[in-house]
């Protein structure tokens, strides 16, 4: 008798974290959904992988994507649905920032994990041992002490970590949190420090933080993680 084979769809998959998450979970066995902008983009992987379009600023591809990976794919349950993919615009003080780079980052940060949630959300079934996970920032945190440039960034994610504590009360069984993966040495990270100015900190690499989410994918439970953030080394971290 075959074992069931558990599914995964990551947003934001061609690179960095999401490209490390689906490698990992293509070794395992896993069947991968990769959520891309430019399916072109996404590197070629051993195993069960399949690729998706979905550019988080817009307000219709995971509805796109949803409706192809039903109709043209066969698929219809969902094991993990994470929301890694985002922007990190940092840059001046609040006074300076123009108005479209805050709406850049609340549309890809914020209303692209809700967008993903609410497209997906059918095949995560009852919710009964599936997770809905959005990599997220302890620079959204309020409690946290925050570096001049952090303000746009900071709001969407302090808007991502509120909509996935509300997914948490309003689902009884489906496990929804955030996840703070540290600073990363990923061509996103690296260039939103320099913008921030984060001289004099070393990030950590992609191999020490990956196995990290992953565990935290795997090991939460609905009573103790669901609702919070967690950093990638399973503390909790302040919302």
């Amino acid at each position: 008798m075959s074992l069931e084979v558990k599914t995964i769809l990551v947003t934001g998959a061609n690179r960095g974290i999401g490209l490390e998450i689906a490698k990992s979970y293509l070794e395992k066995g896993w069947k991968v959904v990769a959520a891309v902008r430019d399916v072109g983009k996404m590197p070629k992987l051993e195993g069960d992988l399949l690729v998706l379009k979905i550019d988080a600023a817009s307000l219709t591809d995971a509805q796109e994507a949803a409706q192809e990976l039903r109709t043209k794919h066969n698929i219809h349950d969902l094991t993990i649905l994470l929301a890694n993919a985002g922007v990190g615009l940092m840059g001046p003080t609040l006074a300076q920032t123009p108005a479209a780079s805050f709406d850049k980052s609340i549309q890809i940060n914020t209303r692209g994990p809700l967008l993903l949630y609410q497209a997906f959300r059918d095949m995560l079934g009852d919710g009964e041992g599936n997770t809905f996970a959005v990599v997220s920032s302890k620079g959204g945190s309020i409690l946290t002490p925050k570096r001049i440039g952090f303000g746009v960034y900071g709001c969407s994610k302090a808007a991502v970590n509120f909509l996935v504590r509300a997914i948490h009360f309003e689902e009884p069984k489906l496990k929804a949190f955030a996840i703070h993966p540290g600073w990363v040495e990923t061509e996103m990270g690296i260039t939103a420090s320099t913008k921030a100015n984060m001289n004099g900190t070393t990030p950590q690499r992609l191999e020490d933080t990956v196995p990290g989410i992953i565990r935290l994918l795997e090991t939460a439970t609905k009573e103790e993680h669901s609702g919070w953030m967690w950093e990638y080394n399973g503390n909790k971290a302040s919302l």
